[in-house]
Parts: structure tokens; sequence; C-alpha cells
């Protein structure tokens, strides 16, 4: 049926590309990510001054005859841009697809996942925390596209917004950042997946809004931008995205529009249960259970520990991203508190475009393998059923791999 995809497309296309008016501009920005099993969907959002919907023009990499996909018109908080989103089925597997967004002539391309990791291996820029300031956000952003990722995800705190109109121009600034440094050389925009952070959130935690109740409308009200401008795929805030049968990315929200306790909690463990065949299944959150620098006591943490880690080890978890301290960490493997080499590996701590801070002196914290106050992020290679990492700062050194060698550097 794959295979069928841009025949389907051209199809039941029902706006040809001549159809659309030619005075539309240029989009400001766009944005490529996952809602659906990204071995065979993509969601593309594009930013623009056009209150009506628009054509995405489409075709498969190495074909002539481009298919247009209307748009989807979305609000954009606070601003008079306006969201336009297309969500594309039925593609191919572990194949490129160009599109030209309206207004602009310029080609961009996106590849969809295998739809078997052994295949070829794949690759995953990681990392959060990611615009303290533009220049810093933009300098990891050139070393990321230098490695060719797959895909990367972004473990929260992504424009540092806060939710508030008056930061419309910090959420302008990150997808700017986007438009013109997550595009490789050749043109492949690299999809990105988010994970919630305190900074985009109205006081940066639900508990800090009087009369929080868990449902949408209360979550787009206390975290605006992250709901209108970052599609999520199902349950906001907390979600599961399967690639094929062999990876699981387990997206969570450390109490910044859901609580940890109750159904958050509830979800996770009906849901490791169910990806118990994956080969892979990676939890990526905001606040670490394990902190380079914050205090190993405090609230949240210990809310990640008591509730989830638990889980985490119960269902086999191999390893996991945090982010929130603004600093670089590798934990040794951990199992029931203590160091334990069948346990978890804890990475990240969220250093991608922010100001380090002082690091826990490593040799005197038990659970802490390597730790610096610098700004990194990290790529992770995943074949078959094994894994491996590097670590990269912002300058392009190489200052971390695990295991000690890495399958691809």
């Amino acid at each position: 049926m794959k295979n069928n995809n841009l025949k389907i497309i051209l199809t039941f296309s029902f706006f040809l590309i001549s159809f659309w008016g030619v005075s539309q501009s240029a989009p400001h920005a766009f944005y490529l990510t996952w809602v659906e099993d990204p071995t065979s969907t993509m969601t593309v959002d594009w930013h623009s001054d056009d209150a009506q919907p628009s054509a995405l023009e489409i075709r498969r990499k190495g074909t002539e005859n481009w298919a247009a996909m209307e748009s989807d018109v979305l609000p954009y908080p606070f601003s008079d841009r306006t969201v336009h989103r297309v969500s594309l089925q039925m593609l191919r597997s572990n194949t490129a697809y160009e599109i030209k967004f309206p207004g602009s002539d310029k080609i961009y391309y996106f590849r969809t996942m295998p739809e078997n990791i052994n295949e070829q291996p794949i690759k995953i820029a990681i990392g959060g925390d990611s615009m303290h300031k533009k220049e810093w956000l933009e300098k990891t952003n050139k070393v990321v596209a230098s490695y060719d990722p797959d895909f990367i995800i972004i473990g929260g705190d992504m424009a540092y917004e806060n939710g508030l109109a008056e930061n419309l121009n910090r959420i302008y600034d990150f997808f700017d950042s986007y438009k013109n440094t997550l595009v490789t050389e050749d043109g492949r925009i690299l999809p990105c997946i988010v994970a919630i952070g305190n900074h985009e959130v109205v006081g940066g935690y639900y508990g800090r809004n009087e009369g929080y109740e868990q449902t949408n409308s209360f979550r787009n009200r206390i975290a605006p931008y992250f709901y209108a401008l970052f599609p999520f795929p199902g349950q906001p805030g907390y979600q599961a995205l399967d690639f094929g049968t062999y990876l699981s990315l387990i997206i969570l929200d450390t109490e910044h529009s859901n609580p940890i306790a109750g159904e958050q909690t509830e979800w996770l463990e009906k849901t490791l249960e169910a990806k118990i065949d994956f080969l892979h299944t990676i939890p990526i959150y905001h606040v670490p259970a394990y902190p380079s620098v914050r205090e190993y006591d405090g609230k949240t943490q210990s809310l990640v520990r008591d509730h989830w880690v638990p889980i985490f080890e119960k269902y086999n978890i191999k390893i996991a991203f945090e982010n929130h301290d603004h600093a670089y960490k590798r934990t040794f493997p951990i199992r029931a508190g203590q160091v334990d080499q069948s346990g978890i590996v804890y990475v990240g701590d969220g250093s991608w475009g922010t100001e380090p801070r002082p690091i826990h002196d490593v040799a005197g914290t038990w659970y802490l393998k390597k730790a610096q106050s610098i700004n990194a992020f990290t790529l992770l290679t995943i074949e078959g059923r094994q894994f491996s990492l590097i670590s990269v700062d912002s300058d392009g050194n190489v200052i971390d791999s695990f295991p000690e060698n890495p399958l691809h550097q």
C-alpha cells in the first residue's frame, strides 16, 4: 500500500497547483515533526501572514510531477501570523520527498524513517534547554546539522517564552533559527520532536496556576505556544511516538502542564507494558531524576525517582534522556538506587543553547559518571538491538561516548 502513496496523493489532491494565487508570500518559518508513525507520515507546518488555506507542493524525490496538499489554518498565539499545517499520510518508508512552500520556489526535502531498523542505523540528535540566546542556539544547531541526524529531540525549554504574550519575539527567533540552521547543506529539513519544559508554561509548573484542571483547555491556556506551535501525538504533554515496532519514544511531562502522579504515571505503566516487545523504548522528559546541578532531593526530581524510575526499571529501560540543569551529564547505570551494570543510564541535562551552570563534584556524586559545565547535545545511534552515543559540544568536539567504542562517530 505504501508503494502507491504518491499515486494516492496525486489522485486525491483536490486543489491543483495552478488554482492557488501567486500573491502568497514566502513563509516566515516552518517546522516538521511527527504525530503518527514516522515510517509513513510527516506533519508539515509553516507560519504565514495568509489567513486562507494554501497549498504545499510535494513529490517523491526523483520524480517530476508535483501534487498539491491544502493546509489547515490554525491560530498563532498572540500574533497576526497563522499556522498552516499539512498532515502527510501513506508515504513510503525510508524515502525522500521534496516540498515547496507557498510563495517560494526553493525546494527542500525530508525523509521518512525506515520500516525495519535492520535496514540501516538511525541517528538522533538529543538535547534540551535550547535558547537563552539566539546565537547560542544557532551555534549548536549548525553543529547538529553537520552530523546529518535523521531527526532531533529537544526535551523542553525551547524558546524560554514562559507562555507570555510579551515574549512573542522569542518564539519568532526560535523558529527563524530552525529555518536557517536545522537544514542540511543539501536542503533536508531535520524533523524535530519536543517535550514540554517549565519555560513553556506560565509560572513553570501547573500547580502555580490557580484552579488548575487536567484538561486540554487549561493546558492550552497555561502553555499556549507549546500546544499551538508544536504538533504533538495524542494526549497533550505526554505520549508515545512509535517508529514501526522497533522504537518507541516516551515523551513525558515533569509537572509542567500535567502532574507526575496519577493519570500520567498510570498511563506510563500501561504504555511500557504494551511496548515490551519493542527493540528500543526511550523516555525523554525535562526535569532530571539524577541532576548534575540541582539538588538531588528537590521536589520534582524526587517525584520522577519515586513514580517513574521504578516503572522504567520494571520494564528494562536501558537509557533515558533528562534536561533542565544547563550542563552535560551521563550517569553510571543505576538500578534500585545504586550503581548496577544492569541498570539505566541517564544522559543529558539540557545545555543546547543556555549559559552553562556549575556542576556537582563528579567524584563526590555517587551517580555521576561524567559531567561538564558546557553546551552540548548527544548523538544517539540505533542499529538493530544495539545503541551507542557520542556527546558533542557547541564547538564540535566529542566530549563523551557510550559504550567506550561507539558504533558510529
